[in-house]
């Protein structure tokens, strides 16, 4: 009898001592009050503990007016505590201050609705008195212990399974592939297929394979730093979502800066004006060397498809069934489970390549829409290349049509809409981008990024006309007008940081004149370099982007982009305990987020993608092991080069 009441009495103590009863920090935009995480659900006698983050809203019964706006454009407020919080004006650049999200720990018996009622009667006690009505709410996915929210599926086990499987049978063939190398010292090329379809030797060997003669390398050094910049602005917006100790900082990003954050939504356009390049200089040798019939296009299209597929589908299998059971947390589920869901009920989409169609929110993998505009731009350029090789004048026509209506979609929808030019950055958008209506319109549609696309599609075309004429110009233009133009793109990607100002009126034409120059600032700058490059060269900055360690980065570019945001996810919202935002978190989390994404694309590579890849190449060609045999294609859209077109 003592030893149970003792053991009551532990618990209570414990419970009590997880959670925060007095809230702080909230003048500032503290957005959680998290408690110990652990110490609650490592209970397990007499009661098993259980961590439920509870949201309140407080508002006066009344409705009080709100602050003057004038003092909420001040960078800190030095209202009234009350005026503060109950007289806060959304306006979208900072953290709710008359939100309050507890920590609170409870028994595993009790469920979130009686932590809901338990909590609104005991608040409406405290404050009805003082004319304030909380309205708390406790979401059930916010609700958890150290146990899984769902139990082990057979998915799981099938899939854990197939992975496990397929590491062993990596690590068996290279065994054999080494063995043979070293004991035997007989050429590799007498092993059996399947040993050069899994053997990480051979894989490694065509990843970090470098030919410096290729012109085609310097795309290499811009698909890694764009990628680089990307891992950034991710890392920034899913850190942006996860407890904030002092959000002050966030929100001096929308006064202060960096622009770069606030501007870069259209950081992708250079992996597809790269796209539309490449698809140009490899499709086209092939088409001649083929001949340009139409059953051509369904060919190279279905084998593009075939190769963007095996690592694609692999990440939708482990989103839905792997992943969300990794880890827990006081967010994990109801940020991990939501996107297992969506890959179990919308893989379709994503597989008929038609994901950037659906409602953001049951889009499967949140990268999934940029894998759907590749395989419909592969479709649209296979056939907009055969009419240029067969019909050379209407095919460059026809392409200069379909980029002037991709420059004039993105005004008229604008202007029709009344909507932003960008997508804001904002504080709501980094909690939910569905919330979005400028990312749910006008984000993932192919024909809102068609201008970088047919942009590379032309550039090719006028890359090849001025090398038949012998056009170079002089280094000193070159130079020049290099730094001309990168200096007035990036002013004009720059200048959509004012639209960031709160007392700056709307302007349809300045808003829909933007929609249409965002999409210009990469193009232009990676066209002109394109055009100065393969027609005069940079000299001795060209080795910037083309070197060997950027051949290998650059291959990994596709695996990197899908693993990323899963990546980035895991290391945000397994973490229990607060962070407070400066530029040193921010670059130390944007290294460690890399370096981690860049294992896992690693591992996803050698598992899933090389091996898949040499198969789909033996399947379509035959002998797609052997070196000699890549050489005799050299110039084929089948040859694994460095300069893959899918990014």
């Amino acid at each position: 009898m003592i030893n149970t009441y003792a053991l009551y009495v532990i618990f209570n103590i414990i419970v009590y001592d997880s959670w925060s009863r007095y809230p702080n920090g909230i003048l500032v935009g503290k957005t959680h009050q998290m408690g110990v995480y652990r110490e609650c659900i490592d209970v397990h006698q007499p009661m098993q503990g259980q961590y439920c983050m509870t949201t309140t809203k407080l508002k006066t019964v009344d409705g009080a007016d709100p602050v003057d706006l004038k003092k909420k454009d001040e960078m800190e407020s030095y209202d009234h505590a009350w005026n503060e919080i109950l007289g806060f004006i959304d306006y979208n650049d900072r953290y709710h201050r008359n939100e309050v999200k507890i920590g609170i720990c409870i028994p595993e018996s009790c469920t979130a609705e009686n932590l809901e009622i338990s909590l609104q009667n005991e608040l409406d006690r405290v404050f009805l008195p003082y004319r304030v009505q909380p309205k708390v709410n406790v979401d059930p996915m916010l609700c958890s212990t150290d146990k899984n929210m769902y139990p082990y599926d057979t998915g799981y086990y099938v899939i854990r399974s197939v992975m496990y499987l397929l590491l062993i049978i990596c690590a068996v063939s290279t065994l054999i592939h080494c063995t043979v190398m070293t004991i035997k010292k007989e050429k590799t090329n007498t092993l059996p297929k399947y040993v050069f379809w899994f053997s990480v030797i051979h894989n490694g060997r065509n990843l970090i394979k470098h030919n410096k003669n290729n012109e085609l390398n310097i795309f290499n050094g811009i698909k890694v730093f764009t990628m680089v910049l990307i891992l950034f602005g991710h890392r920034f917006i899913v850190h942006s979502a996860t407890p904030i100790l002092y959000t002050l900082n966030n929100e001096r990003i929308y006064r202060i800066g960096p622009d770069i954050l606030l501007t870069c939504m259209n950081l992708v356009d250079p992996f597809f004006y790269i796209t539309g390049f490449l698809m140009y200089v490899m499709i086209k040798p092939e088409l001649v060397k083929r001949g340009t019939g139409w059953i051509q296009i369904p060919m190279i299209v279905f084998y593009k498809y075939m190769r963007i597929l095996p690592a694609y589908g692999a990440m939708m299998l482990l989103t839905a069934f792997y992943i969300p059971y990794m880890f827990n947390g006081p967010l994990w589920a109801s940020k991990m489970w939501p996107e297992a869901e969506k890959c179990k009920k919308f893989w379709w989409t994503n597989v008929l390549a038609i994901s950037n169609f659906v409602d953001v929110d049951d889009q499967c993998l949140i990268v999934g829409w940029y894998i759907s505009c590749l395989v419909q731009f592969m479709i649209i350029g296979t056939i907009l290349i055969n009419i240029c090789v067969k019909y050379r004048k209407i095919g460059v026509g026809i392409v200069s049509v379909c980029l002037c209506v991709s420059l004039a979609i993105p005004f008229v929808s604008t202007y029709v809409t009344r909507s932003y030019a960008i997508i804001r950055v904002l504080i709501p958008f980094l909690m939910n981008p569905s919330t979005s209506y400028e990312y749910q319109k006008f984000y993932r549609p192919f024909y809102m990024r068609g201008i970088p696309f047919y942009t590379g599609l032309l550039a090719g075309i006028i890359v090849e006309e001025l090398k038949k004429r012998e056009i170079k110009p002089s280094k000193f233009i070159v130079y020049i007008w290099t730094f001309i133009i990168t200096a007035v793109c990036f002013y004009v990607q720059y200048y959509a940081s004012e639209f960031y100002d709160r007392q700056r009126p709307y302007n349809v034409m300045e808003q829909a004149t933007y929609a249409i120059l965002k999409h210009c600032t990469w193009t232009f700058m990676l066209f002109w370099i394109t055009i100065c490059y393969f027609t005069s060269g940079y000299g001795p900055i060209e080795k910037v982007f083309n070197n060997r360690l950027m051949t290998p980065l650059s291959r990994l570019s596709y695996v990197v982009y899908l693993v990323n945001i899963p990546i980035m996810m895991i290391m945000e919202y397994r973490q229990s305990s607060m962070i407070s935002p400066t530029s040193e978190v921010w670059l130390d989390g944007w290294i460690v987020g890399a370096y981690r994404t860049y294992i896992a694309g690693i591992t996803l590579y050698f598992t899933v993608e090389a091996p898949f890849n040499t198969i789909i190449k033996t399947i379509f060609f035959g002998s797609g092991e052997k070196d000699k045999d890549s050489d005799k294609r050299k110039n084929s859209i089948t040859e694994h080069t460095t300069n893959d077109s899918r990014l």
